[in-house]
């Protein structure tokens, strides 16, 4: 029989074969033939056996094949289709050199007739070298085991049929036979019967071959069966960090994997990189994404799922998993103060504690302008409007809004000093003969000045100033400066006359550089000459 996994009816129905053969070659009379007709019945049954047993397979391969997509799976279906045509080809020819055995004893089926022929004619077919049967029977039996080979990707799997008795273990070490070829082994001093019954053997052979090649595709297509071989214990922490004291809980479980299986895995249909655990050897979907939610009124929770799914060849698992997603908390430092300035640069340092360092944010805002700073959470709020809404964005993920009021810019102070730069006394006023020139400056506020330090630059760009005596006007000079040349007024000063400066025009300086004009109401100071 062939050197597959033999039942054991095959292999009492394959000794009892090679038992007639030796008999055969003592000359045992008519008995022994009638037991080869037996026997070539039930190699026939055999046959017939492993025909619909090979058949079923052919369909269990087609139908496993038809749930999987992948090239080898697709090759290993057609490969099994060829083998099968390539058996049902080779025992066609098989069946023919069978009726003509038949039909040199003047037959056509087996009978009395057939069984007692002890003629040579069979023999004389098969081995006289002006004969060609014999030596296509063989090379069809040769080219059908190294096409087997060829289609299984295994040649190694599949051992000659045409085998000489040296390669036999049952006659290696036997003088009479083993020097022989495989056809004079075969057929030599053979009658009708025994030729058959051994050629029906050697189809069995082909039959058993052909199971084993479907054996190689099935294995192929077939992931019903898993052998695991790495099993390890696995915890599920329900936190991983804890605080002192605080209770550390978990789940214990059994995990285990296949190290011949590289299972696909997939998160809501995406696959995902399958890597094998460092510590354990486990294959290991790596599941990183981005957590959103909607967050309802009030609420600061949010539940979610999403699937999980593992592929193994025609199988697929799935399973839900449940996450909570919390709603960070946007902390929001601005200086020193909690509202920020109209068209100024409003420095604040926007923060999400729970992120770490994950936390790489954009920013969006209504109402305003913004300006990315040196540091990931530091940003520049420019208003253009009395209420400003910030978006704080992570990795596309949007985290929340942060409203800020809007106040306007205080108006700045106007101070006058002399040449010395001492601040002028705007209630008992300054000595005529020593005033040679005036500087006046606009002076911010002092808390917009700690808040927006570079927003609080005024330049004053026009004055006019005015030598005043009692109801009527002595001289008047346009300025478009802060200083004020006095000097050509020395000679004119009187006592209980004013120096009287009305401030046309200011500009603030912003922190991007820009000139803006600031609104005047009124800006007269009056300084009284002793």
């Amino acid at each position: 029989m062939a050197g597959g996994k033999e039942t054991p009816r095959q292999k009492m129905i394959g000794m009892m074969y090679l038992v007639l053969t030796a008999l055969l070659a003592l000359q045992v009379s008519s008995a022994v033939l009638e037991k080869f007709a037996i026997i070539n019945v039930t190699l026939e049954e055999l046959m017939a056996e492993t025909e619909t047993k090979n058949a079923i397979m052919l369909l269990s391969i087609q139908e496993a094949g038809s749930k999987l997509s992948n090239p080898e799976a697709k090759r290993a279906v057609e490969n099994a289709k060829k083998v099968r045509e390539l058996t049902k080809v080779t025992n066609t020819q098989i069946e023919e050199l069978k009726k003509t055995m038949i039909s040199l004893s003047n037959a056509t089926e087996v009978n009395e007739g057939v069984i007692n022929d002890h003629g040579s004619k069979v023999a004389t077919m098969m081995i006289d070298p002006r004969s060609n049967v014999g030596k296509d029977f063989e090379k069809l039996l040769n080219d059908y085991v190294a096409q087997l080979g060829t289609l299984t990707g295994k040649p190694e799997e599949f051992t000659k049929i045409a085998k000489p008795p040296a390669e036999m273990h049952f006659f290696a070490e036997d003088p009479d036979h083993n020097k022989k070829d495989f056809l004079t082994f075969m057929f030599e001093n053979t009658p009708v019967i025994a030729a058959l019954a051994s050629v029906t053997q050697l189809q069995t052979e082909v039959m058993e071959h052909e199971l084993k090649a479907l054996d190689v595709f099935a294995g192929v297509v077939d992931a019903k069966v898993l052998k695991f071989d790495k099993i390890v214990p696995m915890v599920r922490p329900k936190a991983r960090v804890v605080a002192a004291g605080d209770k550390y809980e978990a789940d214990m479980f059994i995990t285990a994997s296949a190290s011949g299986e590289t299972p696909e895995m997939f998160r809501n249909g995406e696959p995902l990189e399958v890597v094998d655990d460092p510590m354990t050897g486990v294959k290991m979907g790596k599941v990183s994404f981005r957590a959103t939610a909607n967050f309802a009124g009030n609420s600061t929770e949010s539940k979610q799922t999403f699937s999980a799914e593992i592929k193994l060849k025609d199988s697929l698992y799935k399973i839900p998993i449940e996450y909570t997603v919390v709603k960070p908390t946007i902390r929001v430092t601005t200086g020193t103060a909690p509202t920020l300035y109209m068209n100024c640069g409003n420095l604040v340092n926007i923060e999400v504690p729970a992120l770490g360092t994950n936390y790489n944010p954009s920013f969006t805002a209504k109402g305003a302008t913004i300006v990315r700073g040196d540091k990931a959470s530091t940003i520049t709020i420019i208003p253009k409007e009395r209420k400003v809404s910030v978006n704080v964005i992570n990795d596309g993920v949007s985290l929340g809004a942060e409203g800020f009021d809007v106040k306007n810019i205080p108006r700045p102070h106007y101070v006058a000093k002399d040449n010395n730069g001492r601040e002028i006394d705007l209630k008992n006023g300054a000595r005529g003969a020593g005033l040679t020139g005036l500087r006046v400056s606009a002076e911010p506020d002092e808390n917009f000045k700690n808040e927006v330090p570079k927003d609080a630059n005024y330049r004053i760009r026009s004055m006019e100033v005015i030598l005043a005596r009692g109801t009527a006007r002595v001289a008047t000079l346009n300025v478009n400066s802060e200083l004020i040349d006095t000097n050509q007024w020395r000679s004119q000063f009187r006592p209980g006359d004013r120096i009287i400066v009305d401030i046309k025009t200011v500009t603030r300086r912003t922190f991007q550089g820009e000139d803006e004009r600031v609104e005047i109401k009124s800006e007269v100071i009056t300084i009284p000459i002793q």
